[in-house]
């Protein structure tokens, strides 16, 4: 391996990663497939490291690094996204050097428009080149390998991974955390997987595991927040406290998503929400207190 960055992903037998290596360009990544199937032949192609183990997602990832402490060596970036993304080779090609360029410890993809979501604040701002925040998904994180070494060790205390977002902001530089507006990969399936099964087999729901892990390792901020933005023409701009300007710039960029989004509905009720808590200044938070 002689690039300088790393994607590792979590992979079943319906793994849309053989597209992000389709094209004739160049890539300024490596691929190393975790699969978690049971065919022996499956994602065996050259340039590609396979490596079997099952488990859900972060458990997986952490057997991964603690067995090969090299990708934490030999790489400035390691992207950690889930199978069911489709992206270009080009996109992850952009997505890293934008964490360069930027010097990011943590950066994220958004999502497309006609992607499936949980929070508005994923989907591709049309106003925005990035958005500097406290918090990112858990979809397709892109680390620094010094951030990824000092939390990998966490990932094997949760399977849902929610927590994970707090521990990466609690270490992160000011303004080195951000949604990347510029690059954009479409989430294919609805939102929840074998992650929340294996959860909810065991009587417990992602939430109470959140809280748990962050009494666990001692991470208390829950609200979200947003710094500032890289505009589309280059401009950088700050979020003051409760500044509505900022929120309702946000806002307008997330409307042309009407026009492609998989359930409108659903669109609405969060740009409802978003609006509301903007209007009575009320904070958004990763989880509610319980």
């Amino acid at each position: 391996m002689s690039r300088r960055n790393l994607v590792v992903v979590r992979a079943g037998d319906k793994s849309l990663h053989p597209h992000w290596l389709m094209g004739e360009s160049d890539r300024n990544w490596d691929l190393a497939v975790s699969y978690f199937g049971d065919d022996p032949d499956q994602f065996k192609t050259a340039d590609v490291t396979r490596i079997d183990g099952k488990g859900p997602k972060w458990k997986g990832l952490h057997e991964v690094f603690a067995a090969h402490p090299e990708f934490l060596r030999n790489y400035d970036y390691i992207l950690l996204p889930d199978d069911d993304l489709m992206a270009s080779k080009d996109d992850i090609n952009r997505l890293f050097d934008i964490c360069k360029a930027h010097g990011l410890e943590i950066g994220h993809p958004t999502l497309t428009w006609n992607s499936y979501f949980a929070h508005l604040f994923t989907l591709r701002n049309a106003g925005t080149r990035l958005r500097y925040s406290n918090f990112v998904e858990l979809m397709a994180p892109c680390l620094s390998a010094a951030m990824l070494e000092r939390t990998w060790s966490y990932f094997a205390h949760t399977i849902s991974g929610w927590g994970l977002e707090l521990a990466w902001a609690k270490l992160a530089s000011p303004m080195k955390m951000a949604f990347i507006d510029e690059v954009t990969v479409r989430h294919t399936r609805p939102v929840g997987g074998p992650n929340y099964k294996a959860l909810k087999d065991k009587g417990i729901s992602p939430s109470d595991e959140m809280r748990s892990f962050c009494r666990q390792m001692g991470f208390d901020k829950r609200v979200i927040e947003f710094y500032g933005a890289v505009l589309a023409d280059g401009r950088r701009i700050y979020r003051a406290q409760w500044d509505s300007v900022f929120d309702f710039r946000m806002l307008c960029g997330w409307l042309p998503a009407f026009k492609e989004t998989p359930d409108r509905r659903f669109l609405a009720r969060r740009m409802a929400r978003y609006t509301y808590q903007t209007l009575r200044q009320i904070p958004d938070r990763v989880i509610e207190d319980g």
